[in-house]
């Protein structure tokens, strides 16, 4: 129903949609008011509205006013100068980046060495080491460590710092980019022929412009293909077990320079027994110090024993020639060579004295038991056992002789037939016998020089029969026995009283009278024979009423009294052999003094007990002693006390 109209105005009708569109247009119209009309239709023109300055606002295209065009316009520009400038950074952050990363590649550091791979052993060596830096970067802080094995001796190099026995360094400091370093490198090499040994090369850098350090390396490999000195081993083949065996050792220097210090060393096989050898060995019982070695000399070694071990076993024996570098033996050549143990229808063996091992000492009596059996499986006709024993303590014009045999003073064999043991004419499988005889050891120990020492007695015992055959491409396996029998040192004490002294002033009434003191001077002289001595001492004690006073000559000897147990002490220490003999005995005096009892009167006092002097044999490992008789005052040493001086007076 229509609504009626006041006041006569004429009456409007209007509908929603016009109603909205005036509300609407009213807001458009303010809301554009900051722009200004466009006054043709840019729908029909072929200009961009955008690129005009125009902006789409609802139906209509509007141009923005000044002011809001420069506000706009200085962002943009702002904007603009914000993006070339990270541009621009991150342009320079890449080229640093590259820059920075094409400055050093490690691939672009090298060492290389050259110098001979073929070498001798004991001959100078020089070799060059030249380390390149192909960077644009420098190396800082650089240190060139060479390694190399212990057979190899650096030389003459001022520049190189050793760092133990396996290497050493350079301080290179810093290399620049594109530079090269040259560095000379000298040494030896004492090797056998056919070793191979290596100089290795790490180099330590820190690169500029990196963090962490940085290494190359490098290894040069060299190959010994040959020594000055020549050297040669030889043995038997093969041999029976418990037989004697002889190694021959043949050295030369075969260069043009002489060299010193010069020592052999020896590897024995399991089951060999040392003897002797000629020359004697300088340390235990496989070294030989040489010396000096001059270009051209030659020289041997014979090395005596026995080696043991079951049928069919190879024994091999090795011997090295070298120097003695700082200390260390640095082998130049070595060789070897291997023996067979062969077995023998034939079994021998001996003892003496009962016994298998054993020490003697001079003067002492040998007596020998050979002992032979057939253990193969036929009998054995025509056999002959024979004895060798070559020593030169050994007296032989008092060897006994329980069987008939010959003797060959020549070359000091004993020989065994079937004209002197009718039992040798046939033994049959299983057949046993014993052959003795007796020696005895001189007792004087001839030492005529320095060589004369470590006396060993061999005796080397063999049986034998046409009937055993002989291997095709072999030598006849003889069966075989060796003893060797090791001398003892001896040892010697000489004790004296003397009133009378060049070096000690005594004191005191002669004769001795009761109830006052008089000194006298015990004078101990050490000798020692023929094997070195360890720990040698002598021991003593004073009897009653006797006293020690203090004085010894000479003051630095190492004499030593206990007043609880009156035990007077003399530490010797070493002794070698031939002290007293090739050179001067040791000595010690020492005072004492005596105050006589009443009980004493008339008779001679003692003044020391028995003197006993001890001491280890290096050579045979036997504790050797000596002793000497007490003193009194009977001094028949001293000449001018005369034999009224030596009873007590009252």
């Amino acid at each position: 129903m229509a609504r009626p109209c006041l006041g006569g105005e004429k009456e409007t009708k209007m509908s929603i949609s016009e109603i909205k569109e005036k509300l609407y247009k009213k807001k458009k119209e303010k809301d554009l008011s900051k722009y200004d009309k466009i006054d043709f239709d840019v729908r029909k023109s072929s200009i961009d509205p955008k690129e005009a300055g125009f902006e789409k606002k609802g139906d209509d295209w509007v141009e923005e006013k000044d002011e809001i065009k420069e506000e706009r316009n200085k962002a943009v520009k702002i904007a603009g100068i914000a993006l070339v400038s990270l541009l621009v950074i991150a342009a320079l952050m890449v080229g640093f980046y590259f820059f920075k990363k094409t400055s050093f590649n490690i691939e672009n550091v090298n060492i290389q060495i050259s110098g001979p791979k073929d070498v001798a052993s004991g001959k100078k060596l020089q070799y060059e080491i030249l380390i390149e830096n192909k960077n644009r970067a420098k190396l800082e802080g650089a240190v060139l460590k060479v390694s190399y094995p212990e057979s190899f001796i650096p030389e003459n190099n001022p520049d190189f710092t050793p760092e133990g026995l396996l290497g050493g360094s350079f301080q290179l400091g810093n290399i620049k980019g594109k530079e090269s370093k040259k560095i000379i490198f000298n040494g030896k090499i004492y090797s056998p022929k056919g070793t191979i040994v290596y100089l290795k090369n790490d180099l330590l850098f820190y690169p500029a412009g990196f963090n962490g350090q940085f290494s190359v390396n490098n290894q040069f490999d060299l190959n010994v293909t040959s020594s000055p000195i020549t050297l040669n081993l030889m043995a038997p083949q093969n041999m029976s077990s418990d037989d004697s065996l002889d190694y021959l050792i043949v050295y030369k220097n075969e260069g043009k320079e002489d060299y010193n210090n010069v020592k052999i060393k020896m590897e024995y096989p399991d089951g060999f027994a040392f003897s002797k050898s000629e020359p004697s060995a300088s340390e235990g019982e496989n070294y030989w110090y040489i010396g000096r070695l001059s270009a051209g000399q030659e020289d041997r070694i014979v090395v005596s024993g026995k080696l043991s071990g079951e049928s069919g076993n190879t024994k091999v024996a090795k011997v090295y020639i070298g120097e003695m570098i700082e200390g260390q033996f640095m082998a130049q050549n070595e060789e070897k060579v291997a023996t067979k143990i062969e077995s023998s229808p034939l079994f021998i063996s001996q003892t003496v004295n009962g016994l298998k091992e054993l020490n003697v000492n001079a003067g002492e009596n040998l007596r020998f038991s050979i002992y032979y059996k057939n253990e193969g499986e036929i009998g054995l006709k025509d056999v002959i056992v024979t004895g060798n024993i070559d020593s030169a303590v050994l007296d032989y014009e008092k060897i006994k002789m329980r069987d008939k045999g010959s003797i060959n003073m020549k070359n000091k064999t004993i020989t065994w037939k079937a004209a002197d043991v009718p039992e040798l004419k046939n033994l049959n499988p299983g057949d046993s016998g014993t052959i003795d005889f007796e020696i005895k050891i001189k007792d004087i120990i001839p030492v005529a020089g320095v060589q004369d020492k470590n006396f060993v007695i061999s005796s080397i015992a063999k049986i034998d029969s046409p009937d055993i055959q002989t291997p095709i491409q072999g030598n006849k396996i003889i069966s075989g026995n060796k003893m060797d029998i090791k001398l003892n040192s001896k040892l010697f004490l000489n004790v004296k009283g003397l009133y009378h002294d060049a070096f000690t002033e005594n004191f005191g009434p002669i004769p001795p009278r009761v109830g006052q003191e008089t000194s006298y001077i015990i004078k101990w002289t050490a000798m020692n024979v023929s094997n070195d001595i360890s720990e040698a001492k002598v021991k003593a004690a004073l009897p009653p009423m006797v006293s020690f006073t203090g004085k010894i000559y000479p003051e630095n000897s190492d004499l030593t009294f206990n007043e609880r147990t009156n035990n007077i002490v003399w530490d010797i220490g070493n002794l070698n052999a031939g002290t007293g003999v090739l050179t001067a005995s040791k000595e010690v005096s020492f005072q004492v003094k005596i105050t006589p009892a009443p009980n004493q009167k008339d008779k001679y006092a003692d003044i020391l007990s028995q003197s006993i002097m001890t001491g280890k044999d290096l050579f045979t490992k036997s504790e050797l002693s000596f002793a000497a008789g007490d003193k009194t005052t009977y001094m028949v040493d001293d000449k001018k006390v005369g034999e009224d001086g030596y009873k007590v007076k009252e």
